[in-house]
């Protein structure tokens, strides 16, 4: 599968499933960082999902990354982060309260790095919230 056609169909998958429900909290100087620890230099792509207390929005950490995500439920979200990925910041979140970062939970669910090939294993990645 091309990167083209995985970018499009995530974008198909998160938008057809309401990712336009979330409120947008762009001026929100509450925020809460979602960090990547990958043990590849090449990722392209991610699948996560997070839950916890309350998250208004999301939004990708830098301009080189593209975030989508839809809401499952109040305290669960999935989403998906294509561009060059690395150890680091990948998502933003905004949140009306920064000293609940320890009620977050982080899951990397699918990792494709930057040839479009899916990882065999998610062994040496993990996902932490931050302040």
């Amino acid at each position: 599968m091309t990167r083209a056609i995985w970018i499009l169909a995530m974008a198909a998958l998160f938008v057809s499933v309401a990712c336009s429900d979330q409120p947008t909290n762009a001026g929100s100087e509450r925020t809460l960082t979602l960090r990547l620890t990958t043990p590849h230099p090449d990722d392209g792509a991610l699948t996560f999902q997070l839950s916890g207390p309350v998250i208004d929005s999301v939004s990708a950490a830098n301009g080189s990354l593209q975030l989508f995500t839809r809401r499952v439920d109040g305290a669960t979200i999935v989403g998906a982060v294509v561009g060059p990925l690395a150890d680091g910041a990948i998502v933003t979140l905004h949140v009306p309260d920064v000293g609940a970062a320890a009620g977050y939970t982080a899951t990397v669910l699918e990792v494709a790095d930057r040839a479009d090939a899916v990882r065999a294993s998610l062994a040496g990645y993990a996902l932490n919230v931050i302040r």
